[in-house]
């Protein structure tokens, strides 16, 4: 995309905020909102036909109908403070304030999807952005799928998709997984890199990896103190046995997502962007 072709659309290019396999997201300046925003960009000539089918088309038909606070679009407000990953990796894990504030945003916006019918399937910290005011936002609809159902039940998925380091022990065992409940499991390895600045798992084997989910062995670090609710919620969320595993409205309803001074999970967005 030219700056020119931006230009006639109504933005003025700023800068490049980075570069991936398939396109970059750039800063802009946009006359009709009269602010910076980051924009998408992808590159067509750097996708086979169906690629550009399959998962371009199907992001966009995805992304087109959703309007949440929590969820990135094509062109979207700046987010200034980048994505969450990098900020753990500059300051540490979070105090639990705030990573329960954040959390419950997220949780906010999956909940969203799944009533959306839709599933993410790659949820990870590199895919939260932050905005200057330290909300959070979902982004990179890539493996996104939209649900189909027959005869009343919803289908299963049995594409592997995702990052095997946030995957569930279903999908890593190639079963045919609920992408909604899968998805919790990616929540919940979220969660733990937020407050302990590491994996709940080692992923440099992944059937050792696959072994310890299976065993429901979770290693806590003891560098820093986190509530015992924190990890009891942890241990919920990170539970390999499907039906066992906690939905996101018992997430809410947990004790240590309650024991926040400013619960409420319809206001944990302190300012709407």
């Amino acid at each position: 995309m030219s700056k020119i072709f931006m230009e006639r659309h109504g933005y003025t290019f700023i800068s490049n905020l980075g570069e991936g396999v398939f396109g970059k997201v750039v800063s802009a300046y946009s006359t009709k909102l009269r602010k910076r925003v980051a924009i998408k960009i992808i590159d067509r000539k750097k996708f086979t036909s169906v690629a550009l089918e399959t998962f371009l088309r199907r992001e966009m038909e995805i992304i087109k109908p959703l309007n949440h606070p929590n969820i990135v679009y094509v062109v979207m407000d700046l987010c200034v403070k980048g994505d969450l990953l990098k900020h753990i990796n500059a300051e540490g894990a979070l105090p639990e304030d705030s990573a329960c504030r954040l959390f419950t945003q997220l949780c906010n916006a999956v909940q969203y999807l799944h009533k959306s019918d839709v599933a993410h399937r790659d949820l990870k910290c590199e895919n939260m952005l932050l905005d200057t005011h330290f909300n959070l936002r979902v982004c990179d609809f890539g493996f996104s799928k939209k649900l189909t159902y027959a005869d009343g039940r919803m289908i299963l998925s049995k594409t592997f998709c995702g990052t095997s380091s946030y995957a569930a022990p279903e999908i890593l065992r190639s079963l045919p997984y609920n992408p909604k409940v899968s998805d919790v499991w990616s929540m919940g390895v979220i969660l733990f890199m937020m407050l302990f600045a590491s994996m709940p798992f080692d992923d440099t084997s992944i059937r050792r990896m696959s072994r310890m989910q299976i065993q429901h062995e979770i290693n806590f670090p003891t560098i820093r103190s986190v509530s015992s609710d924190a990890k009891d919620l942890i241990h919920r969320i990170l539970h390999p046995v499907v039906e066992d595993r906690i939905t996101i409205s018992n997430i809410e309803q947990s004790s240590w997502m309650k024991s926040a001074p400013w619960y409420n999970p319809q206001m944990s967005q302190i300012r709407r962007i």
